[in-house]
């Protein structure tokens, strides 16, 4: 009897949403080293701590895919935030000359004409950004390129939080971290930083 109901009560808690076994929190040693990956290589997000720097990195290895999460610090606040790679299209509206001189019939300089730089249209396509002083966000779209963050956490930060999606699924074997490529197998990871 015991057994059916703790069977009922995971089947029930699936059916509503709540990640069974999802709760369970890592040492931050775990994350230490980077994970050994190729960029372009694989598909999926690579975490790892640099000293006081934790460092999430995402890719594809040629078919397109979006990666999409954030990242939550309890206890503390987000000291130092940087994004890697942010992918930008360019496309060239009008094209530029440069200058050129103006000479006369006995091949002398008579004139300079000014040159004119291209005219240039950018738009970003990725987003990530810190929302607040505890969260980072972000939503990109990756091909074969990496992507990510590097940031840095305040002494009193206890736990760290990360939810990592690809392509709006939660998919927790795609997520290594660590020198070993320890795969925490959860979503989202949860990273304890004190013991």
């Amino acid at each position: 009897m015991r057994h059916a109901t703790l069977a009922h009560l995971i089947v029930a808690a699936a059916l509503v949403g709540i990640p069974v076994g999802a709760t369970a929190q890592e040492p931050a040693t775990q994350y230490d080293g980077k994970p050994s990956f190729e960029a372009g290589k694989a598909l999926g997000y690579f975490l790892w701590r640099d000293g006081e720097t934790w460092k999430l990195r995402w890719m594809t290895f040629g078919a397109a895919h979006s990666f999409s999460g954030r990242v939550v610090v309890e206890g503390g606040a987000i000291e130092s935030f940087k994004r890697i790679d942010i992918d930008t299209e360019r496309q060239v509206i009008r094209p530029g000359h440069r200058t050129t001189t103006v000479r006369g019939p006995r091949g002398r300089p008579v004139a300079v004409r000014p040159g004119r730089a291209p005219v240039v249209a950018v738009k970003t396509l990725d987003k990530i950004e810190q929302q607040s002083e505890t969260i980072v966000q972000w939503l990109t779209n990756t091909d074969d390129d990496l992507d990510g963050i590097d940031f840095k956490v305040t002494a009193s930060a206890t736990v760290l939080r990360f939810n990592l999606m690809i392509d709006d699924e939660a998919r927790p074997k795609e997520v290594e971290g660590g020198k070993g490529n320890f795969k925490p197998g959860v979503n989202p990871v949860v990273v304890r930083l004190r013991p």
